[in-house]
């Protein structure tokens, strides 16, 4: 117990001194997260390197230990995984995460970084290779094993990075899970798992210092994919000594808040239509927000959430296995609360609604420009036979059933469109006749009829408009046409 205590100690101390040093240079040199972004909770620029000082103030008790020798430093150095585990998919990440912070990546390089340090990982031999089931057997996962931890590290790397939204909420979020995972390491005699455990919690609460609200710094990227990535590690780490399913759970129970978070962030932007890996406001956090509640009190209230999961999860180590799969099921009817309370089922309804809305502006607008153009070519025709193939173009453009052109001392001009072998009489939809008028005062230039099936167009009160725009194009050239005024030139003024 020393030896932890000792390695938590200077992991605390070193990440206050290394947190304030890192914050102040960032600020010297504009390192710093500018809330232009409409996502932004903060009001002023602060820096986003605290993970950097996290990642610092983790190692440094590690090359401490090394140079001194017990019965953890024996062992740290007989393990063929976890150092190597540490510094190889932990460093791809640290550099992933400060590139992001520095620089900006796109989502898929930083899932390809993600996908590099799990794959690293699984390669040197951490991972879960068979699952006991209970009242069933155990059963061997085979390759499944290495699609399982893969998807676990990423899984959680960016649950840990979509719930950074608050000040102090990731780093509290982290220390809590943490802590309750060193419990658990401790009560499995996973020593090594435990020393990791109590160096990252002591380094994730210096830096949490000065990140508590009003927060002077932020984790960034690196700290959350970084914190991320050590607490799957040492679950898959612990788990691989009590392969027992609801050990497994139990893990995941400590990081089901985030996990929760982006569960619900995938299914919303997957119902809706929006890309997964896009941004928006509408996380835990932000609706907590949204009902009112204050930074602080939202982070509080997902604190006490993290500490009751964490509280099951321990459950799960010393309960049987009828009182786990008890508490299993009892999670389902708390999830549904929570979703219900959030405002989920109103919030996906919404974005369905509007998403169906601005496809429709779209649309609209691509028409209009459409008709726009139409129209300016139909006021300039120069004689009457000119007129027709435009009309034609209108009625494509509209998808008409068919269309009727009737002008004085002139054959009736009628169109459908071609419709192969199909008989042009069988419609299963209702129609809409519409006629124009194409006259200017008391002259009578003519009638444009035309015929439209009512599930041709999402809003039929935008498509009469627009025919309307034709009929009045059509009628403006005809007038030109009629009295001899130049097309070029406004109705009203004839030529030189």
């Amino acid at each position: 117990m020393r030896t932890y205590l000792i390695a938590f100690s200077l992991s605390v101390v070193f990440g206050v001194l290394l947190t304030r040093m890192i914050r102040d240079l960032a600020l010297r040199f504009r390192w710093v997260d500018s809330p232009e972004d409409d996502r932004k909770i903060h009001l002023q620029p602060i820096p986003r390197l605290g993970g950097i000082a996290i990642a610092i103030a983790f190692a440094l008790p590690f090359i401490g230990l090394s140079l001194y020798t017990n019965d953890i430093s024996l062992a740290l150095r007989d393990d063929p995984n976890l150092m190597p585990a540490l510094l190889g998919g932990g460093g791809i990440i640290f550099c992933v995460g400060v590139l992001d912070d520095f620089h900006g990546l796109p989502a898929i390089v930083k899932l390809l970084g993600q996908l590099a340090a799990a794959s690293f990982v699984y390669w040197l031999g951490v991972r879960i290779e068979a699952v006991s089931i209970p009242f069933w057997q155990v059963v061997d996962l085979g390759w499944f094993s290495a699609v399982v931890m893969v998807f676990w590290f990423v899984l959680v790397m960016n649950s840990l990075n979509l719930i950074d939204g608050l000040d102090g909420l990731a780093a509290g979020v982290a220390i809590l899970a943490g802590t309750t995972l060193f419990v658990m390491s401790m009560v499995e005699g996973n020593a090594l798992a435990a020393l990791t455990l109590a160096c990252l919690v002591g380094a994730t609460l210096g830096f949490y210092v000065y990140n508590v609200n009003p927060a002077t710094i932020f984790l960034g990227d690196t700290g959350s994919l970084l914190l991320g990535f050590v607490l799957a590690l040492v679950s898959v780490h612990s788990s691989q000594k009590s392969y027992a399913l609801f050990s497994i759970v139990a893990a995941m129970l400590v990081m089901a808040l985030p996990i929760f978070d982006l569960a619900m962030a995938v299914i919303r932007r997957w119902m809706v239509g929006k890309p997964l890996f896009g941004a928006d406001q509408h996380h835990i956090h932000h609706l907590l927000l949204r009902k009112g509640l204050s930074q602080r009190s939202s982070v509080l209230l997902l604190y006490g959430a993290t500490t009751l999961l964490s509280a099951l999860g321990l459950l799960f180590i010393y309960a049987n296995d009828a009182i786990s799969a008890l508490v299993i099921v009892a999670l389902v009817p708390l999830c549904i609360i929570a979703v219900h309370f959030l405002g989920y089922g109103d919030l996906i309804r919404t974005d369905r609604r509007k998403s169906v809305i601005d496809d429709v502006i779209v649309a609209a607008d691509a028409r209009n420009q459409e008709v726009q153009a139409l129209a300016d070519r139909l006021s300039r025709a120069e004689a009457a036979d000119a007129v027709w193939p435009l009309l034609i173009e209108a009625a494509e453009t509209f998808g008409l059933e068919s269309m009727t052109l009737k002008l004085p001392h002139s054959e009736v001009r009628m169109w459908s469109p071609e419709r192969g072998d199909r008989t042009a009489n069988v419609h299963l939809a209702g129609f809409e006749d519409l006629v124009f008028s194409l006259q200017i005062g008391d002259v009578d230039l003519g009638v444009w009829t035309t015929r439209r099936a009512n599930d041709s167009t999402l809003v039929g009160a935008h498509d009469r408009a627009l025919l309307r725009v034709v009929a009045d194009a059509s009628t403006r050239a005809l007038v030109a046409i009629h009295f001899g005024i130049a097309p070029s030139l406004e109705p009203g003024r004839t030529t030189a």
